[in-house]
């Protein structure tokens, strides 16, 4: 179980409550510390409405 408490100054309720959804995947999908040599990209909708995660890694290649 995963147990997200934050406080942002100035942020609603809504807001803070958008943010701990979008970590809370980000911590589950490994998004924040599982990956090496890659990226995230947290997409969101013209609306600003979150949509997903994309990871882009290597999860293994061979090194000289």
């Amino acid at each position: 179980m995963i147990e997200i408490k934050l406080n942002v100054d100035g942020a609603t309720s809504e807001q803070i409550e958008k943010y701990k959804h979008i970590f809370k995947l980000l911590i589950e999908k490994g998004a924040l510390d599982g990956v090496r040599a890659g990226h995230v990209k947290i997409h969101f909708d013209l609306d600003g409405t979150f949509q997903g995660v994309e990871l882009n890694y290597w999860p293994w290649r061979r090194r000289k």
